[in-house]
């Protein structure tokens, strides 16, 4: 059974426009990859691009040493997995308004040029749930696991 190696959960919320997650070193092409055919996220060299609708989110890293074992049944409301090559070995998210462009705090993932596995899982919450100043909040779920000698 795989095992949780390291997490970070964002410090703080992101105010609108998530452009995704990006190598620490490459953060200028996030706009480029493109994403899955329900325009959600896509994954592609030194980032992850992620159209999230929400106006706010919180985000969380995790790194496993495995397959991670999947999200209980109804605690996410959409997951998407695939593969990102990491140049640095480093990301962060990165989101921006009015113009400017702001960075979280950084995630080591090591093996710099090494390829992951990655799932992004989201709970929107609404307002059948929740209190209204958490309508239109995402809770976001980043999961990297290293490819197994049969997916190389």
């Amino acid at each position: 059974m795989a095992g949780l190696i390291a997490e970070l959960l964002h410090p703080h919320e992101i105010d609108r426009h998530l452009y995704g997650i990006s190598d620490v070193e490459e953060t200028w092409h996030l706009p480029e990859i493109p994403t899955d055919p329900s325009g959600w996220v896509g994954a592609g060299d030194n980032g992850i691009q992620i159209e999230e609708p929400s106006e706010r989110c919180r985000l969380k890293f995790e790194l496993w040493d495995g397959p991670p074992p999947p999200p209980p049944p109804g605690s996410y409301d959409r997951t998407w997995t695939g593969r990102v090559r990491i140049g640095s070995g480093r990301v962060f998210a990165v989101s921006g308004h009015g113009g400017g462009t702001r960075h979280g705090p950084e995630f080591e993932l090591g093996r710099p040029g090494a390829t992951w596995n990655v799932g992004v899982h989201r709970k929107a919450l609404g307002h059948e749930e929740f209190p209204v100043e958490l309508v239109s909040f995402s809770l976001l779920k980043i999961r990297f696991w290293p490819m197994g000698d049969d997916e190389r």
